[in-house]
């Protein structure tokens, strides 16, 4: 026991919370109405109306309340970068580079790719082009994911004319690389680390068709495992 109470770890302030009978009218800023604009003391703080007039990011709810829960921590976070840096700026597109990326969500490069992909698989964004200024997303509404319109609460600019029609759903994610494209290089990989157990293999070919799906050309790829082989330091030679 005296273990388990070192390892608990609650919520500051928390633990002085006695759970109270039910009242609705205990914390009267609770029964402010909608829009009215003022804050009522309550444990030693004013609570009640606050409106924020400027910086903010329009999000509609359904970012939050349908999208949300069928994602990861990590991945309603890059989703909702995501959001701040296209709708938050009154557009469904956004660019951005990889490290810009990893800097906002405190992630490696391997974990951001792994996030992406989900946001890719569930229909939330889709990498449109690349250059040297980052990836160009565009990136879809919850409803939008599901083929459904954006209805009336969202405002959309008008289509030009020479513009092709935007697809009714976004594609799917892009199809896994075959084993004939994978297999070589992986075998190369894991015999580079010298992990040519099946896990060791198995992680390899997980990482080949991560960075074939990223775009990584088979030659740049090869180069790569040839420069980790080179680094790897000679083993030593047993004594007779």
């Amino acid at each position: 026991m005296g273990r388990r109470a070192a390892q608990h770890h609650g919520i500051r302030g928390s633990a002085a919370l006695a759970t109270g009978p039910l009242s609705p009218s205990a914390v009267g800023a609770e029964l402010l109405e909608p829009g009215e604009m003022r804050r009522i003391p309550f444990a030693g703080e004013l609570l009640g109306a606050a409106r924020v007039r400027s910086g903010f990011v329009a999000v509609p709810l359904d970012a939050f309340d349908d999208a949300a829960p069928g994602l990861s921590p990590e991945v309603q976070a890059a989703y909702l970068h995501l959001l701040r840096l296209s709708f938050g700026e009154g557009r469904n597109f956004c660019r951005i580079g990889k490290r810009q990326l990893r800097e906002r969500l405190r992630t490696s490069e391997r974990r951001l790719l792994r996030l992406l992909d989900r946001l890719v698989e569930r229909g939330l964004a889709r990498p449109l082009h690349r250059d040297n200024r980052g990836t160009l997303w565009r990136v879809y509404l919850p409803g939008e994911a599901s083929g459904a319109p954006v209805g009336d609460a969202v405002l959309l600019g008008r289509a030009a004319g020479t513009a092709p029609p935007p697809p009714a759903r976004p594609p799917g994610p892009p199809q896994k690389p075959g084993p004939v494209a994978i297999g070589p290089l992986a075998r190369s990989l894991a015999e580079a680390r010298g992990e040519l157990l099946p896990e060791g293999l198995e992680r390899a070919e997980r990482e080949i068709a991560e960075l074939l799906a990223e775009g990584q050309s088979t030659r740049r790829i090869a180069a790569g495992i040839e420069a980790l082989r080179r680094l790897k330091p000679p083993a030593e030679e047993t004594a007779p």
